[in-house]
């Protein structure tokens, strides 16, 4: 099956460069470009792209919260960024969003092809410059604050959980079913590794993320 491919970035030569990186592979049909997330958001609601090659850093919207949205729109999308920023935190937040790949903006085609090839698999895949320094600070230990690992949306929900409302309470005020509050709750706890809200209190005290007031 051939895809139809996204390019996301606010630089047209790194897009005019990515295409020629794409354009002679025969299992793409076809190559979209959008120099910002809102544009890419706007492309992705009349047709569906198999895979989007994204950056981090874009004007207006972030690609963290561009892919989130991305993902919400057409969750059967793969994200692969594309990006010169190595920081750890970042790539973790990527990955629990749903991005599928992570690679650097130095890598060749043959690179791009192989993250291309996994992530349309099923896997994700770390470019060997971003999972050696991913692995350099897992090595440090982990006393990071685990609420980084949520998503845009799973912190709204968690910070009204907080506040003491229910789910029809948040589904009122986020505007969305309490299904989908029940789903942002039960991946948010996964996450925190939580099981009861007060457990959950317990965690946002020790990183001074409840306010009782």
């Amino acid at each position: 099956m051939q895809m139809n491919v996204l390019v996301v970035d606010d630089h047209e030569l790194v897009r005019a460069g990515m295409r020629r990186l794409l354009e002679d592979n025969p299992a793409i049909e076809s190559i979209h470009e959008a120099p910002s997330a809102e544009v890419a958001l706007d492309m992705a609601a009349d047709k569906f792209y198999d895979l989007i090659l994204m950056d981090v850093n874009l004007p207006g919207m972030s690609g963290l919260e561009a892919s989130e949205q991305l993902l919400t729109l057409a969750p059967k999308s793969r994200i692969i960024m594309v990006t010169g920023r190595l920081e750890p935190e970042l790539i973790r937040k990527l990955l629990n969003a749903g991005v599928r790949g992570y690679v650097s903006k130095g890598s060749d085609a043959r690179e791009i092809e192989k993250a291309m090839r996994i992530v349309m698999s099923g896997d994700q895949y770390l470019s060997p410059d971003v999972a050696q320094r991913f692995a350099m600070d897992a090595l440090r230990g982990d006393d990071s604050d685990p609420f980084e690992r949520l998503t845009t949306r799973e912190m709204e929900v968690i910070n009204l959980l907080l506040q003491g409302q229910r789910n029809r309470q948040i589904s009122n005020d986020l505007h969305i079913s309490e299904k989908t509050v029940s789903t942002h709750r039960t991946r948010s706890f996964e996450k925190l590794r939580v099981k009861t809200t007060a457990e959950l209190v317990r965690l946002a005290i020790r990183f001074d993320k409840w306010n009782d007031d």
